[in-house]
């Protein structure tokens, strides 16, 4: 079901108006889900017309086209038994 979501969040960017705002809004968790470097390229590549076009039908079959940034798994911690 979340991939209809996605589908339907990946339309409202093919709406010029539309799409730029809805993209200036999420910038900031764009970059903090995929870093500085594939977040700004993200942006980028949404704010370009025809570029947008394309990479919003590679994502609608492929799933995200950069990847987002790997978070470090925790380590755990242990407590120590008394």
């Amino acid at each position: 079901m979340q991939w209809v979501g996605d589908i339907l969040l990946r339309m409202l960017k093919l709406v010029p108006v539309i799409g730029y705002v809805f993209i200036l809004a999420n910038i900031p968790v764009i970059l903090r889900r995929k870093g500085f470097v594939f977040g700004a390229l993200a942006v980028t590549l949404d704010m370009l017309p025809v570029i947008c076009l394309i990479k919003a039908g590679i994502e609608i079959f492929i799933g995200d086209l950069l990847p987002d940034k790997i978070e470090p798994s925790p380590t755990p911690r242990f407590e120590p038994v008394a």
